[in-house]
C-alpha cells in the first residue's frame, strides 16, 4: 500500500492544519485541541516545512520552562529537522521510519518538497489492518472456492 492510498482513505483527506513558526505556543495548542489532533506543522510564509510541534513537545516545554513556555514562539519548542515522506512511498517503509526514529507523525510532500498531507501511526496501524483483513478475506474464499 502507497503512502497516497492512505491518505485518500482518511475521514480528514490530505487535510493539514499547520501554523506559523512565529505563532505563540497558545495558539498552536489550541489548534491541537479544537482539530483533535497530536502535531501540527510548523509553514513559513513560503510554504516550506519549518518544524512539527506535537503535544509531547508542548508537555516538555512546560516541565522544562514552566506555564510561561506557552507564550514563547512556536519556533522555539518545535523539532526543526523533520522527516518527511512521499506519496509513493510504502506502508512498510512508513512503519520502518516510524518504528525506527520513534515518531508518530511524517508529514507528506510531493517531488517538489510541497506539504500535500501527515500520516500518522494511527494512519499506518489501521491501513496495515486493513490489509490484514483483505489478506484474510482472499484466503477464505480461495479455500472455499479450492472446495
Amino acid at each position: 500500500m502507497l503512502v497516497k492510498t492512505i491518505i485518500k482513505a482518511k475521514a480528514r483527506g490530505a487535510g493539514v492544519v499547520t501554523v506559523s513558526p512565529e505563532a505563540s505556543v497558545s495558539e498552536a495548542a489550541r489548534a491541537l485541541a479544537s482539530n483533535r489532533i497530536g502535531a501540527v506543522i510548523a509553514v513559513e510564509d513560503s510554504g516550506a516545512i519549518a518544524g512539527i510541534l506535537s503535544e509531547r513537545d508542548i508537555v516538555r516545554g512546560i516541565a522544562l520552562q514552566g506555564e510561561g513556555c506557552l507564550g514563547s514562539k512556536v519556533r522555539d519548542l518545535m523539532t526543526a529537522a523533520v522527516l518527511t515522506c512521499h506519496e509513493d512511498d510504502t506502508l512498510e517503509s512508513l512503519m520502518l521510519t516510524m518504528t525506527s526514529k520513534r515518531i508518530r507523525h511524517l508529514p507528506v510532500v510531493d517531488s517538489d518538497d510541497k506539504l500535500v498531507g501527515i500520516v500518522t501511526i494511527g494512519d499506518v496501524v489501521k491501513s496495515r489492518l486493513d490489509e490484514a483483513d483483505m489478506e484474510v478475506d482472499n484466503l477464505r474464499h480461495y479455500v472455499v472456492a479450492s472446495r
